[in-house]
């Protein structure tokens, strides 16, 4: 079972052939249904905030949340104005709004915490496709931190995340998404490395919805044990704000290293996530066959250290240094350093400078 895509029963379990992600099975008239909700929100759409749409795009955002609502119009619009409304009242520390909680002085001591908790680069590469990397290591967290840690703690650093996600990682990749177009020639189609999902590999060209917004998830299992089941409130917590406030930004989770034991940690939080993320998900066991799938989205010299195949007595293949280490609390990988530098930089606070080596 573990290298296989899960899916609900009846359903595919393998990505069309040729294609390396899983997509979804879009109604014929998903363009149609994408312009009426979109009208729905004022002229141009001016109801939806531009920090929730990434590259600015809110058509591709609209389209975002109808997918995480199976295009059902009324269901998808609810969700988009509850999450308007969630940025606008949520609160850290006293300050309210997402906007406000981000121009903030930034709450480092939250954001060391949660590294220990769970130790991630927010971006690692890019995929052979064009997509942004989040790559985590959970069986090198402090889970006993994880149930300690106040909420505020969790939900703080997933905004911080999401936003850092929509408003600087997506907008890079769209640009070097946009720079590769535009040398294979105005007709040309990069396969997957838009947001939409071309049919019959014809080329789309309304900029509105041709646009990076989804990444790819690397999980390293490796040390995790049955202990993980403690975090399950954490993870529930994570995944509300991640799901109904940033739906649909991952093209695919790579679950690596699993150990025996997860079998039940994953009977634990698969009735957590809606179905269309259950079938972008992969499982691995330690093997060829892991490094293999990550052969097929990554150059070898991005494949981090301890998911590459080491020889003794020669040099260390694939990248090191790729995510926080609990036992070095002050190393901060690039990707860490980018996300602290555009949190500094998008505070209006005067005592926020980052207090990290």
């Amino acid at each position: 079972m573990f290298t296989n895509w899960f899916a609900e029963e009846g359903g595919p379990l393998e990505p069309p052939a040729g294609r390396v992600f899983h997509e979804y099975p879009h109604p014929n008239n998903w363009k149609e249904l994408v312009n009426e909700l979109f009208s729905r929100f004022g002229s141009d759409g001016v109801e939806i905030p531009l920090e929730l749409c990434p590259c600015g795009k809110r058509k591709a955002t609209i389209r975002r949340f109808l997918i995480a609502r199976k295009y059902k119009i009324d269901d998808a619009e609810k969700m988009l104005r509850d999450t308007i409304k969630w940025r606008q009242s949520v609160t850290i520390g006293g300050v309210t709004g997402v906007r406000n909680i981000i121009l903030s002085k930034p709450r480092w001591d939250l954001l060391s915490m949660n590294r220990k908790i769970i130790p991630a680069t927010p971006f690692l590469c890019y995929t052979k496709q064009g997509f942004p990397v989040y790559s985590l290591r959970l069986g090198k967290g402090d889970g006993s931190l994880a149930t300690a840690a106040p909420d505020e703690c969790h939900i703080y650093c997933s905004i911080v995340r999401g936003e850092h996600l929509v408003n600087k990682i997506f907008p890079e990749a769209q640009k070097l998404h946009e720079t590769k177009l535009s040398r294979r020639g105005p007709t040309s189609s990069l396969d997957q490395t838009s947001a939409l999902t071309r049919h019959e590999n014809e080329p789309y060209t309304d900029a509105d919805l041709d646009v990076i917004d989804k990444q790819v998830v690397i999980v390293d299992l490796d040390g995790i044990s049955m202990s993980a089941l403690r975090c399950l409130y954490v993870f529930k917590l994570i995944n509300s704000v991640a799901s109904c406030n940033y739906p649909e930004l991952s093209k695919a989770i790579y679950v690596l290293n699993s150990p025996t034991v997860f079998d039940y940690i994953w009977s634990a939080i698969k009735p957590l996530l809606a179905a269309h993320t259950r079938n972008k998900v992969r499982i691995f066991q330690m093997g060829p066959e892991q490094y293999g799938a990550l052969q097929e989205i990554l150059e070898d010299d991005d494949i981090p250290d301890y998911l590459t195949p080491q020889v003794d007595e020669e040099n260390v293949k694939g990248r090191v240094g790729c995510v926080p280490d609990a036992d070095e609390p002050d190393f901060r990988p690039e990707g860490v350093r980018d996300l602290d530098a555009w949190l500094e930089n998008s505070s209006e606070a005067l005592d926020k400078t980052c207090p990290f080596p």
